[in-house]
């Protein structure tokens, strides 16, 4: 297990440097934004490489020769005591959450694992989605996790990208919270502090739920939280950042296209001096560019499965596919599952029009949203009870509103178009957590609020820990890889499998008879029924010829 703490701090103190060419500081809370920004700096890296070569391990081993040199370049700041610390303390968030731990099932055995899978061993294939259709709609974490598959590492390294976002998030929320209860500044931003990390300790916790989901969740916390910080000392630089996150946050999941809007309220502030033709959003158009490129490649469209977006034309679009898969996934979002199981009268598109999937919904997701957000709400409210003292008039800044209505909005969006909990709710927890943070800033605490507020983070730290622990503990010890997350196999031993393979007009494709591709063999779909493949320019095309 030794290993699993060394790899971690190696990977974070390896990384972090990319991160100072947006984010300067010698800090914690410094090191943290960094670290995120250095994973962004990264998937695009990947990206943009994919495109001439696989992501092989020699490939991604250049990027620890050039982390290398930042160090050097910037001794003064990375062989320093406070970022051996931020190093050390992220090896222990790391192993906690990543040691004996599942993958998310059956999400990364179906199309996680094997696409980075597909990134490392192949450059980008024209058509993929052809093999796998959710290979259309991936998220741009896979190609973070690809990156960390080098010499050092090994294949473990694809674990590496969502913890840290964790540990990034954790650690940034942390330090700042206890630079505000050492000054007792009980301010709109501590509040909303609080109110994420007791959400964050109370419900995202467990690694082998975070899959695409949760890290790009974090990221929308830390998002909210730079937004509120820097509301009245922002600049064309720190405007840049945030809106480069807020669209990392987008290429991780389209339901949270409202993230964009976030940093825009900045311009709300006419004390900010915002210049939107920064020299760093050139990098940033380019990032966007690259990222719709590679979708119409893999799918034929800009945003798959939206047919609108689509360009027919094209050999591997399989519109067809498209729309069947939009309507999957919108009628599954709302409860299609639980509908099947009465006596079915609509078709999926009929269930998810009109409001026709309400019913089922409020009877089985909706119930498992509440079991979820009221005990958070009512452990803040408690909370607010017992520490304010008096009520004073504070004035309100508007930007506050704007990003509650924002989050409405967002909310709104998500429970009309996909309404289950993990893909949407941090802006469900962002509203909650704002109007929390409003009426909270509007009272006069009592003196010892600050023992309360650190106790109650205590409290909710502790359960994190002992969850994690637990698993770490009691989980088998006898499968194939321990202590490492479950990458290779479905099955409790993790045994890596044999797959099933074909020759498709030359080249080898690998598919399974559970549809669990997992990482291993590549590249890997669903089935080598009804497609071809042929070589253009030394690229791989994938196609299902026209009927």
């Amino acid at each position: 297990m030794i290993n699993i703490v060394l790899l971690g701090f190696l990977a974070t103190f390896l990384y972090t440097p990319y991160g100072y060419l947006i984010q300067k500081g010698n800090n914690i809370r410094s090191f943290s934004l960094q670290l995120i920004f250095s994973l962004i700096i990264l998937s695009f890296f990947s990206l943009v490489l994919n495109f001439l070569t696989p992501l092989s391990k020699l490939v991604c081993s250049l990027f620890i020769l050039v982390s290398l040199v930042l160090i050097v370049k910037f001794r003064h700041i990375f062989l320093t005591t406070k970022y051996l610390i931020f190093c050390f303390l992220s090896s222990i968030i790391i192993f906690l959450l990543i040691a004996s731990s599942n993958v998310y099932r059956p999400d990364a055995g179906l199309y996680h694992l094997p696409f980075i899978n597909i990134l490392n061993q192949e450059k980008i294939i024209f058509g993929l989605s052809n093999l796998h259709f959710r290979y259309g709609h991936i998220s741009i974490i896979q190609y973070t996790s690809a990156i960390f598959n080098n010499i050092i590492f090994q294949d473990k390294g694809i674990n590496f990208p969502a913890a840290l976002i964790a540990v990034s998030v954790i650690l940034n929320f942390l330090s700042n919270l206890n630079i505000k209860l050492k000054n007792k500044q009980f301010d709109f931003h501590f509040f909303i502090l609080f109110s994420l990390i007791l959400f964050i300790f109370y419900k995202i916790n467990r690694f082998s739920e975070y899959g695409n989901d949760a890290p790009t969740h974090l990221l929308m916390f830390l998002l909210i939280s730079e937004i509120v910080k820097n509301f009245k000392i922002s600049n064309s630089s720190k405007f840049s950042n945030l809106f480069l996150l807020s669209l990392f946050i987008i290429m991780n999941k389209i339901i949270l296209l409202f993230s964009i809007l976030f940093p825009l309220i900045l311009f709300f502030n006419k004390k900010n001096k915002i210049n939107i033709l920064e020299l760093k959003n050139i990098f940033i158009f380019i990032f966007v560019f690259f990222w719709f490129l590679k979708n119409i490649l893999i799918s034929g469209c800009i945003l798959y499965p939206v047919k609108i977006t689509c360009f027919n034309y094209f050999q591997w679009t399989d519109a067809k596919k498209t729309e069947e898969v939009s309507i999957e996934n919108e009628a599954w979002a709302k409860g299609w599952p639980d509908y099947r199981k009465e006596d079915v009268k609509l078709t999926q598109k009929e269930y998810s029009k009109n409001f026709n999937w309400v019913s089922t919904w409020g009877k089985n997701h909706f119930f498992k949203i509440l079991k979820i957000i009221l005990p958070y709400i009512l452990f803040l409210t408690i909370i607010l009870f017992i520490v304010k003292s008096k009520t004073l008039k504070v004035p309100q800044e508007k930007y506050i509103k704007y990003l509650i209505y924002i989050s409405v909005l967002g909310t709104i969006m998500w429970i009309y178009k996909v309404p289950v909990f993990r893909y949407g709710y941090s802006y469900l927890i962002i509203l909650i957590s704002l109007i929390f943070s409003y009426f909270a800033q509007s009272f006069k605490y009592k003196e010892n609020s600050g023992s309360i507020f650190k106790a109650s983070i205590l409290l909710l730290a502790t359960i994190f820990i002992l969850k994690n622990t637990n698993r770490i503990i009691f989980e088998n010890k006898e499968y194939y890889d321990y202590p490492w997350p479950k990458i290779y196999s479905m099955d409790e031993n993790n045994e890596p499998k044999m797959h099933n393979f074909s020759y498709i007009d030359g080249k080898k494709i690998y598919y399974t008879e559970n549809d669990y591709c997992m990482y291993g063999l590549s590249p890997c779909g669903l089935s080598t029924s009804g497609i071809k493949h042929r070589k253009i320019k030394g690229y791989s095309l994938i196609y299902k010829p026209l009927n």
